[in-house]
């Protein structure tokens, strides 16, 4: 996968502010386990190509986005701090040159986005990837301020793909079958039965399917903000699909997977809001 997949699958990158070197391995570290392995840092100095680097060292294939590239001197220290790509516009010749030498892609700056406003971003569409500025909080040394960061991230992260329970689903052996049980549901809480083609449902909650389908019990569908960024993530966690099962829209983006595991009993399959 090349760095702007990367970035867009990740879809957070956090701009990371000058810290000293033991608290930027602790913040690499803490970023990577919260689900963003990478950062956004401003370099200008040998000082920032030091964190760049703590920051890699830290966390096997870590990667540094620069923002404040706008000079010979400052591209030639991104590179040296191992960017892999830096976020700027107007660069003249001789800074593309360098960049261009040493594989350093250029991309305009991202829109930056606050984390109490993370959900309504992604929750918008499909969106490019975005800055978000105030993900580091002021930081503190420690063991508890490393476990807070990491929640914060993991949140943060959670706000994009904004997983929602969806509906649950029913084997059953034949549409008679189907359509009895998605009946019961319609009269005994008013859960409207429609025929969708392959089921029926009973509001949005309740699938009931007309032949035995994934899932010894059935299977449960969580809804999601981006079902590519979702499955990127999951995977990073270790999470296996079955990507026979995956459904596509139009457009050629990913709108259904199942994971390859079942949980409980229940096959799962994440669903594109």
């Amino acid at each position: 996968m090349d760095i702007l997949d990367t970035v867009y699958l990740t879809g957070i990158v956090p701009f990371i502010g000058k810290v000293s070197p033991a608290e930027a391995g602790d913040l690499a570290r803490a970023l990577s386990m919260g689900g963003l392995p990478l950062a956004a840092l401003h370099i200008q100095s040998e000082k920032d190509v030091s964190q760049s680097r703590v920051m890699q060292q830290a966390v096997e294939d870590f990667f540094i986005c620069a923002c404040g590239v706008e000079d010979e001197k400052s591209a030639r220290l991104a590179v040296q701090a191992g960017a892999k790509l830096v976020f700027a516009t107007g660069l003249d010749a001789q800074v593309q040159a360098v960049l261009a030498a040493n594989e350093v892609l250029a991309l305009p700056p991202l829109s930056r986005v606050v984390f109490d406003k993370l959900g309504q971003y992604f929750s918008s569409g499909k969106v490019a990837p975005c800055l978000c500025p105030d993900l580091q909080t002021p930081h503190r040394r420690g063991k508890s301020y490393f476990e807070i960061f990491v929640r914060r991230v993991r949140q943060a992260v959670n706000n994009m793909l904004g997983f929602d329970l969806r509906h649950i689903g029913i084997n059953q052996p034949d549409g008679e079958t189907s359509a009895r049980t998605a009946g019961e549901f319609e009269s005994l809480f008013g859960f409207a039965r429609t025929d969708r083609g392959g089921a029926y449902f009973a509001g949005e909650v309740v699938e009931v399917m007309k032949k035995p389908f994934y899932g010894h019990n059935g299977h449960i569908a969580v809804s999601t903000n981006d079902a590519a960024r979702a499955a990127h993530y999951l995977q990073k966690q270790g999470v296996q699909f079955n990507w026979d099962s995956a459904g596509y829209s139009e457009d050629g983006s990913l709108r259904v997977v199942y994971l390859a595991k079942e949980l409980g009993g229940f096959a799962v399959h994440i669903l594109q809001k």
